[in-house]
């Protein structure tokens, strides 16, 4: 599954002190070239963390939190919970991007400093002359200053509500007079989500029409919890730059008994019928149409779906509309058409099939996008694949209510072959 990368950072901390504080700097930092390669290093975003703040992550990932670097520290723990997990790690600039404002140098085999105060390209350069002189491998590279690198790994939410995380760092930190003071930091790390305005899914409810997210007009989840509706409903400072996923729980007690048509984005969109009552809050985040390949690279099909799990209690319809043609999509598959027109694909939803999907390739106009309905109803809205071929012995999704076969509705874009149309063919060959 394929996710996007974009970060989105919003500060309101609480910070609590022992007998001093951290200044931390939250980064997010990928491995660096090797010395001997000339691709240039990606520009990395460096964010200050602020005083009395939370810091709330629009999307999940890991990043990395550097200790004040113009301070000494030993004996550092860390510890975290909740949504993130966090732990230290050993800087090796041979492995890391260069951090803005630390110098490098390069040391011998026994640590002594043989050139000192280097960018960090110089020094790798110069390392790596000096391996090539000496016909050795001692001769390596290292901050000028120490580094207390965090890893900070923010879980990916996608559930319809925020998710909460503790940072704790404790430590020893040497003060002017050149004495060791215990100092300790906590951040609370909130991993967002963003819903749609209360009122306008009540109006998309109220006058058939589909519910759709610009960004910056969904609310951040966080700062409705903390806000409220009420007076504050219309401020600002709920919004988030995101683009809204999730309708809650209070938005969907507001439409209880009506139909809601939330679109995912532009080609997606599901169609909830009779909004049951007690309906909890759902997540509409979509993912795909991607392509699946197996490890040596053979093209397994395609994927798509949706990252939430929560159930939709009443009966609901998700047409789907990917920007894949019918020539594109047999010829994705590598398949070659000779007397054999008819194609059978499956679609298959969290890992059993659901329905064989057969395509007429001599009747079927090439050009024209394909487009799947699928229908559901107390189910997720669920993960899906479309391939060529599954394993015989794969389950066939069953109607949780009757024990038989889930009917999972292609519209005629990708119609089953009439009992005519296949009749048609036999004669023809």
């Amino acid at each position: 599954m394929k996710k996007a990368l974009a970060l989105v950072l919003a500060l309101v901390l609480a910070l609590s002190m022992a007998v001093s504080a951290f200044a931390a700097t939250l980064v997010e930092l990928t491995p660096a070239v090797v010395p001997d390669e000339v691709t240039p290093l990606k520009k990395l975003n460096r964010i200050d963390l602020v005083n009395d703040a939370v810091v709330i992550a629009g999307e999940g990932g890991t990043y990395y939190v550097i200790l004040d670097l113009d301070k000494e520290y030993k004996d550092v723990v860390v510890t975290a919970n909740g949504a993130i997990s966090a732990k230290l790690i050993n800087y090796d600039p041979t492995v890391y991007e260069p951090i803005d404002g630390v110098t490098y140098k390069v040391v011998n085999g026994k640590g002594e400093t043989i050139s000192p105060n280097c960018t960090w390209v110089r020094a790798n350069e110069l390392a790596k002359q000096f391996n090539d002189d000496h016909k050795t491998t001692e001769y390596g590279v290292k901050p000028e200053v120490d580094v207390v690198l965090i890893e900070l790994v923010i879980a990916d939410n996608y559930s319809a509500s925020y998710k909460e995380g503790t940072l704790k760092v404790t430590a020893k930190e040497k003060n002017a007079e050149g004495k060791w003071v215990d100092v300790a930091g906590k951040w609370t790390i909130i991993r967002d989500v963003t819903i749609f305005e209360y009122e306008e899914v009540k109006y998309s409810a109220a006058n058939d029409v589909a519910l759709v997210a610009e960004k910056g007009t969904g609310y951040s989840d966080y700062k409705t919890a903390l806000n409220g509706y009420g007076t504050k409903y219309d401020s600002a400072a709920l919004r988030n730059d995101q683009f809204a996923t999730v309708v809650s729980t209070t938005a969907f007690r507001a439409i209880e008994g009506k139909d809601l048509t939330v679109a995912a984005d532009a080609n997606n969109y599901v169609t909830i019928y009779d909004v049951a009552k007690g309906q909890k809050g759902v997540n509409f985040e979509l993912y795909g149409f991607d392509k699946m390949y197996d490890a040596a690279g053979n093209f397994l099909g395609w994927e798509f779906g949706f990252y939430g799990d929560q159930v939709v209690a009443s009966d609901f319809v998700i047409t789907l509309k990917p920007q894949i043609t019918y020539y594109e999509l047999r010829e994705s598959f590598g398949i070659k058409v000779e007397e054999d027109d008819i194609i059978t694909y499956y679609l298959t939803k969290d890992g059993k099939v659901a329905q064989e999907i057969t395509v007429d390739y001599m009747t079927v106009d090439l050009s024209k996008n394909i487009e799947l309905e699928l229908k559901g109803s107390n189910t997720t809205l669920g993960q899906y694949e479309l391939v060529l071929a599954v394993d015989a012995a794969a389950d066939v999704e069953e109607n949780p209510n009757t024990g038989a076969e889930s009917v999972v509705g292609v519209v005629a874009a990708l119609a089953v072959v009439s009992v005519a149309t296949a009749a048609a063919v036999s004669l023809k060959k």
